[in-house]
């Protein structure tokens, strides 16, 4: 299997078109421009049909399998679609396994994923598929984490014909982070724009709006890095976007039970200021299953922190939901804006 990043795909389906492509990932703009590019490519080369399926409960698989089972009396060619569900049935996958057994050269199958886990990789279906085509495609459709959003933009500036100064690029990533729809037409309006393709500083203030779009999820994280300016500005975001306040609560509250339990002393704690400790890290990590990724992120937040503090923001925590349950107001907010600043301190 072939694991690529969206602007890599045109070059690749220029040399080779693959039966079977994976779109992994939730951001809406990479996977419809990569399942188009796909569907455009198949077209040029003799396919004709296009057919989208959501796989669910109600999915008429019987249909589906006379289907493709008919195709090649008429000599069709058909890219198929599927969007499957996050949590796939046994049943849902039987089907999908036979549903690939079924498959033939007048077929290119898309398959579209939330994420792909082990476990799924271990599927039957998943198995024979990538029995089925030995050279298939998986597009990471995922969208650019803060680190690799200047790579992103830097590619789709490119092929633009546009050149962002640093810190237009800069820019570009404060105003757009996770709303890449409004980038690309930001970057589609600044070509039309200038056409020398230079883009300053100065010239990309002309047009950007604040657009930016978060999670409470990337507010963790920036917590867990102890990035202080970053966290207040996602948490004024949340706040824009009139996120409510306990979901935040409990995020956190879950994040910092799991550094407490990875950092379950073996015996009496004699100084709370201590810096927690960090022998047995990698165990914990595994015991609890906590994903690759974000292991980087609790062994910042580990180094940081000490008993007392951790104590302290867990306590701060309980009150904080206590007071959201009881009586909202602007108030909460400035609380959790202290508490961000307190744990990433």
């Amino acid at each position: 299997m072939n694991r690529i990043f969206p602007e890599q795909l045109s070059g690749l389906l220029a040399h080779h078109l693959s039966s079977v492509y994976y779109l992994v990932g939730q951001d809406p703009l990479l996977l419809a421009e990569s399942r188009d590019l796909i569907t455009h490519a198949a077209f040029k080369q003799g396919f004709d049909e296009k057919t989208e399926l959501a796989i669910d409960a109600s999915t008429d698989w019987n249909g589906l399998f006379e289907r493709v089972q008919s195709m090649g009396l008429f000599f069709s060619r058909q890219v198929i679609s599927l969007n499957l569900a996050e949590n796939l049935t046994a049943l849902l996958q039987k089907n999908l396994l036979q549903f690939i057994e079924l498959l033939h050269a007048d077929v290119l199958l898309i398959v579209q994923l939330g994420k792909l886990t082990k476990p799924t990789e271990k599927q039957d279906w998943f198995v024979r598929a990538n029995q089925y085509d030995g050279q298939s495609v998986l597009v990471n459709c995922q969208t650019p984490t803060i680190d690799q959003l200047p790579r992103w933009i830097g590619h789709r500036a490119k092929s633009l014909q546009l050149t962002p100064d640093h810190d237009a690029l800069q820019l570009l990533c404060y105003s757009y982070e996770n709303n890449l729809l409004a980038l690309k037409q930001a970057l589609q309006l600044l070509a039309l724009l200038y056409p020398d393709g230079k883009l300053s500083f100065a010239r990309v203030k002309n047009v950007v709006e604040q657009s930016s779009v978060f999670s409470p999820f990337q507010w963790i994280d920036a917590l867990l890095e102890g990035k202080i300016q970053r966290a207040g500005r996602i948490l004024a975001g949340l706040r824009a976007e009139e996120v409510q306040p306990i979901i935040l609560l409990r995020s956190l509250q879950r994040e910092l039970m799991t550094i407490l339990t990875l950092t379950r002393p073996s015996q009496r704690v004699n100084n709370l200021d201590e810096p927690l400790p960090t022998a047995q890290l990698r165990e914990q990590f595994d015991r609890l299953k906590v994903w690759q990724s974000r292991r980087p992120l609790f062994v910042q937040a580990v180094q940081r922190l000490t008993y007392r503090k951790l104590y302290a923001l867990i306590q701060q925590l309980a009150e904080l939901e206590r007071a959201a349950k009881q009586e909202f107001s602007d108030d909460l907010w400035d609380k959790l804006a202290h508490l961000s600043a307190q744990m990433c301190q």
